[in-house]
């Protein structure tokens, strides 16, 4: 039988020792974390005069992004990826690219006109708008049973619209008036079904569905859109 001093010794040893070695892996790990070649690193290249951007980090994968904003075309990879395979990744994808890229230069553009017209012309086009949108809201009300209390055409960076559901005040995106017809009345349904289902659920998407059955197509269009 050990004595209660000697348990006591041997308990602190032990724990002594784990410290220790629970010490050297947490050095190791800030060691490799501060390492050079684990920094990010950016550099870029072209591709059928195309600048894309890399930026090698810790990461599993590799991902391709073009910027909404200003349509700059960016990879982010692993560290032990070669640049090689980089390259050939967004060669791969270069028409891709080149289509959705044109595509958001082209709403950075139509977004810098929008900024560029006159108080004047800003409220001819939203008043213009706002007719359209009271059309289809009273087109709309008596098919879906519901009433909306009024509707504003604003100005909206990252929305097509929005629903106050405790108002039922309804906003539409100026951006709307240089899109095909359908899809403004997609955006109004849409905005409307809010009135009956707050969330997007899949009790809002079955209201969808049964009041106007294209949505999904329409959806996906605006999607691939930028608001102006």
């Amino acid at each position: 039988m050990m004595l209660p001093g000697f348990l006591h010794l041997w308990d602190s040893i032990i724990k002594r020792w784990i410290s220790f070695f629970e010490n050297r892996i947490i050095l190791k790990f800030r060691k490799l974390s501060e390492r050079p070649d684990m920094r990010e690193k950016t550099y870029s290249f072209t591709i059928e005069e195309i600048p894309i951007i890399v930026t090698k980090k810790r990461m599993k994968n590799m991902y391709l992004r073009i910027s909404k904003e200003d349509g700059s075309v960016r990879i982010s990879a692993p560290h032990q990826m070669s640049d090689e395979r980089i390259y050939r990744f967004a060669k791969e994808r270069i028409d891709w690219i080149r289509v959705y890229r044109e595509k958001y230069l082209r709403a950075k553009e139509g977004r810098r006109e929008v900024r560029q017209l006159s108080e004047a012309e800003l409220k001819q086009q939203k008043l213009l708008l706002k007719r359209e949108v009271e059309k289809l809201i009273a087109k709309w009300e008596p098919v879906m049973g519901v009433k909306a209390s009024g509707v504003t055409i604003r100005q909206m960076k990252t929305r097509w619209g929005s629903c106050n559901v405790r108002t039922h005040h309804i906003n539409i995106n100026l951006a709307l008036a240089k899109k095909p017809p359908e899809c403004l009345e997609y955006v109004v349904v849409h905005e409307l079904t809010h009135i009956l289902e707050p969330s997007h659920n899949a009790v809002f998407w079955g209201y969808m569905t049964q009041f106007y059955p294209n949505w999904k197509r329409v959806r996906k269009y605006l999607n691939d859109e930028v608001p102006e």
